[in-house]
């Protein structure tokens, strides 16, 4: 049905300009710290800031990237992104289907024990102790292992999967297909959006980890990216040690504290595009039933 009314350019013209001005709430702030990022530290002390860099310089990235382990600490951060990711939705997706299934025994209980850990916790001296009891400390696997499941994502994913057709199972069955190929043959693929969207909000956590980090690891080598950044903070911060770095610290900090942003967020976003496809399907799973 066309909208040639004048009451229906109307409204089209209003949620394009609603939509405009929200999409530039979010991307002008953002943009305002990338050029911020490349621009002169002494304009940018000035506060004579422009939608475009003037007299641009890398000098901010140029200290981040010659921080000492800045590399190491990197590919920490993308290992931890990447292989933990893959660990919370490998285990997610396993006890997910299962627990979905009203007909297992316990199947109740166990959904039950799950959301318990959304309320209540044993707290981080708990936490600290079983870690170490584990032998986990200034280890990766520490990072990964203790917050691989998330209970929030966990009821996301049991809700979505007691809402496909029992007749799928079946049909799997009929095809000699145990509850292994039936999971991850039929289930797993019809299911890529809500999975898409629990593997970016999983990537996310895993990315900005940093209270972890700081309380498992103390070993430079394993530091995050997150704690690098936050402890080349503390160094711009002190002009004892500021000179260490480069001679025009006490200057650029401003501009280093821009850069840091810039380099926290770059990466994940670049993996947007990738799920968005899938994203935008799963956001909108369970609101709509046919």
């Amino acid at each position: 049905m066309k909208r040639n009314s004048l009451a229906g350019v109307v409204f089209d013209a209003g949620n394009y300009a609603g939509l405009a001005l929200l999409a530039a709430l979010m991307i002008v702030p953002f943009w305002s710290v990338l050029v911020s990022s490349v621009t002169a530290p002494h304009l940018v002390m000035e506060g004579a800031i422009r939608m475009w860099p003037k007299e641009m310089t890398l000098v901010a990235f140029k200290t981040i990237f010659n921080t000492p382990n800045f590399v190491k600490v990197f590919q920490n951060t993308v290992i931890i992104t990447v292989l933990g990711t893959f660990i919370s939705m490998l285990l997610s997706v396993m006890l997910a289907y299962p627990i979905s299934k009203k007909r297992l025994a316990g199947a109740n209980l166990m959904a039950f024990a799950v959301f318990f850990t959304m309320m209540f916790n044993g707290g981080i001296i708990p936490s600290y102790l079983l870690v170490k009891s584990l032998g986990m400390m200034n280890s990766l696997w520490s990072l990964m292992i203790p917050n691989a499941i998330n209970a929030f994502n966990m009821m996301i994913l049991i809700s979505f999967f007691r809402t496909l057709p029992e007749e799928l199972e079946d049909s799997g069955r009929m095809d000699g297909s145990n509850d292994f190929g039936i999971l991850f043959r039929i289930m797993v693929p019809i299911s890529m959006p809500i999975l898409a969207t629990l593997t970016l909000f999983y990537a996310v956590a895993q990315w900005n980890m940093f209270f972890q980090a700081v309380m498992y690891i103390s070993n430079p080598d394993r530091f995050t990216l997150q704690v690098l950044l936050r402890q080349l903070l503390i160094v711009l911060t002190s002009d004892a040690v500021a000179s260490s770095l480069s001679e025009d610290v006490p200057r650029i900090g401003v501009t280093v504290k821009l850069a840091m942003i810039v380099v926290s967020t770059v990466p994940i976003l670049l993996v947007y595009p990738f799920l968005q496809k899938h994203f935008a399907k799963g956001m909108m799973l369970g609101s709509v039933k046919g």
